[in-house]
């Protein structure tokens, strides 16, 4: 074997590597989304206990301390409600960033932040607003 033949085989191994390894995040990426979702879809319905199962459970406690009521009426109503249910009317398509347990899923209205906790996913913060050179500003955050 040449060296252009050699350089090809190791160009073409490192590029199915890249490939694979990316594609393993998609399942993640794809539950991620899902779970961002269904928390998304629980607020539009007025699910506040559907919404707050999909939370961690220090960022539902923190939700029911701003809002100082129950974790299911705080996303569901007052101004955390409010602002969750505008959000819900316009998420738009979703593309996700994982990294290791964390995950970072982006909606045109919105960013949300996951864990993996067991075999699933949990919010741990929703209503994100990007802010520059700062941390995120969001209505529901452990």
């Amino acid at each position: 074997m040449d060296r252009r033949h050699g350089a090809a085989v190791a160009a073409l191994t490192l590029a199915v590597a890249l490939v694979a390894s990316a594609c393993s995040d998609a399942p993640a990426s794809a539950d991620a989304v899902d779970a961002a979702e269904r928390f998304y879809a629980a607020v539009a319905d007025g699910d506040g206990e559907a919404a707050c199962a999909l939370l961690l459970p220090d960022a539902a406690e923190a939700a029911a301390d701003d809002a100082d009521a129950p974790c299911a009426l705080a996303v569901t109503s007052g101004a955390i409600g409010d602002d969750l249910a505008s959000r819900a009317d316009g998420l738009g398509t979703a593309t996700a960033h994982v990294a290791g347990r964390q995950a970072q899923v982006l909606f045109a209205a919105d960013t949300v932040f996951l864990a993996r906790s067991g075999g699933g996913w949990v919010v741990t913060a929703a209503g994100c607003d990007s802010r520059p050179e700062r941390p995120y500003d969001c209505e529901v955050e452990a």
